[in-house]
């Protein structure tokens, strides 16, 4: 089992832009069933306990402060694969629900592949 830390990296996700990609993640975790659900949301659980036990034992304020805000830009990096890699096995059926989707509001954008830039 190949684990993804970008969602850009996913075969499924290849033909959309970040914004699409962004909702069909949601779409892919919100459908996943009840317990897998809930063992998502025990391992980030699991994981933000430790990153906060850990903040505890920092000595000084400065560092404890320079700890918590180190810890905020690392909360994405450390919980998104997470989500991401769980909510895999359900990304083919969120991708064709969010086609769906867009075909019927009209919005193509997103499902649209982003140009390449000028020169490349």
């Amino acid at each position: 089992m190949k684990l993804y830390w970008s969602a850009r990296k996913i075969p499924e996700l290849a033909p959309f832009r970040a914004t699409g990609r962004a909702q069909i993640i949601q779409l892919a975790a919100r459908t996943m069933p009840l317990p897998r659900r809930y063992l998502t949301n025990f391992l980030k659980l699991l994981v933000l306990a430790a990153l906060f036990w850990q903040l505890v034992t920092v000595e000084g304020w400065g560092l404890r402060i320079l700890a918590l805000l180190a810890a905020g830009l690392f909360y994405p990096l450390l919980l998104h694969p997470l989500t991401l890699n769980l909510a895999r096995p359900y990304l083919k059926d969120a991708a064709e629900q969010f086609q769906q989707q867009a075909a019927a509001t009209g919005e193509d954008d997103d499902t649209k592949p982003p140009t390449p830039p000028p020169g490349a």
